[in-house]
């Protein structure tokens, strides 16, 4: 799941990249200390990989599960929640994170076992606000 995000991450959109990258535990994410654009974040936590043999032990699939955050820099200011749904958290539901499910689709032979997300406010000490998303996914090879 890491290569999949980082080299979704890495395709160039109005000469930058599309999403920021950072792969790192909760606890060193919280450290990041970059600064922050309007560009799309993505926090990867460490992946669990379930591996798939067939009956003559050659692999048949990975199975990725973890979680990973879909944030951008917010104005601390804005108290009211649909405020902030409406100008951070929504963008990145609509087109985002669609980006990234389809970007899966399309380069790998992926099967969406599980993809739940989760609204987040104010989270690290850059006040982002986004998404967590929890994925199980099934690459074949």
């Amino acid at each position: 799941m890491y290569n999949i995000l980082k080299s979704i991450s890495e395709v160039q959109v109005s000469g930058s990249n599309q999403f920021a990258f950072t792969y790192a535990r909760k606890d060193f994410a919280n450290l990041y200390n970059e600064a922050v654009s309007e560009t799309p974040h993505i926090f990867l936590d460490p992946v669990i990989i379930d591996t798939t043999f067939s009956e003559f032990n050659t692999v048949e699939s990975y199975t990725y599960s973890g979680t990973f955050m879909l944030v951008v820099s917010s104005d601390i200011d804005v108290e009211d929640y649909d405020t902030r749904y409406q100008t951070y958290i929504k963008p990145l539901l609509d087109e985002s994170l669609v980006t990234i499910k389809n970007a899966l689709v399309c380069s790998y032979p992926v099967t969406y076992n599980t993809w739940r997300t989760q609204e987040i406010i104010n989270i690290f000490d850059y006040n982002l606000d986004g998404i967590i998303v929890t994925y199980n996914i099934t690459v074949n090879v």
